[in-house]
């Protein structure tokens, strides 16, 4: 059960909530399986409990939720674009349809999160875990992946134009004729456990190149 008092302090906006954590660094919110519908915008949720909570359409563009538990929460159409999401849990969360472009996910946990048809443009994703993610139908152009895991990933119709893909970790994912490999950056990635070498000096890979690589593996 969430801590009654945080969500009602929360639900009175950013300001009155970002001025009592100022005051109360230490204290770690408690808000796991609330309904928020406030607008939230650079919001400070960083460290705190939201496991299960309901942000389904809410504005959180430019919020801080480095180290949250976001795990099963609900982000359905959510803006999160410019977001700190650093080394959160999002496990099995559904963020569909969200708008995360240039947001901060490096180091996160989305294994077996909803990511269909959201919008991940420019996002930092570096050594994020998407194993088992569904990125069906989502924007990942110039996203950067560096070292992360795309085990069991399932991103049919996604775009990864321009993004980087060097260090990544590969494993019987599943894509089709319309995932979109344009120009992405690719030096160097782990296939099923084995490094394979793109190419030795960071220039973009030609699509019909990466797309044969990538196809012969999924």
């Amino acid at each position: 059960m969430p801590n009654q008092e945080h969500v009602t302090l929360l639900r009175k906006g950013t300001q009155a909530w970002n001025a009592w954590r100022f005051k109360h660094p230490a204290l770690k919110p408690e808000l796991r399986g609330s309904i928020i519908r406030t607008s939230l915008k650079s919001v400070d949720l960083s460290s705190a409990d939201l496991s299960d909570a309901n942000f389904n359409n809410t504005e959180l563009s430019g919020a801080n939720l480095s180290s949250a538990d976001l795990s099963r929460a609900k982000l359905a159409r959510a803006n999160l674009s410019g977001a700190n999401l650093s080394s959160a849990n999002l496990a099995t969360a559904n963020l569909s349809g969200a708008n995360l472009s240039g947001a901060n996910l490096s180091g996160a946990n989305l294994s077996g999160a909803n990511l269909s048809g959201a919008n991940l443009s420019g996002a930092n994703l570096s050594d994020a875990n998407l194993s088992a993610t569904i990125l069906s139908g989502a924007n990942l152009s110039d996203a950067n992946l560096t070292g992360a895991n795309l085990s069991a990933t399932q991103a049919l119709d996604t775009n990864f134009q321009k993004a980087i893909f060097t260090q990544t970790h590969i494993n019987n994912w599943k894509i089709n004729d319309a995932t979109n490999f344009g120009e992405v950056i690719c030096a160097s990635c782990y296939v099923q456990n084995h490094l394979l070498e793109c190419y030795s000096d960071s220039r973009k890979l030609a699509l019909g190149g990466f797309n044969q690589l990538f196809r012969e593996v999924a």
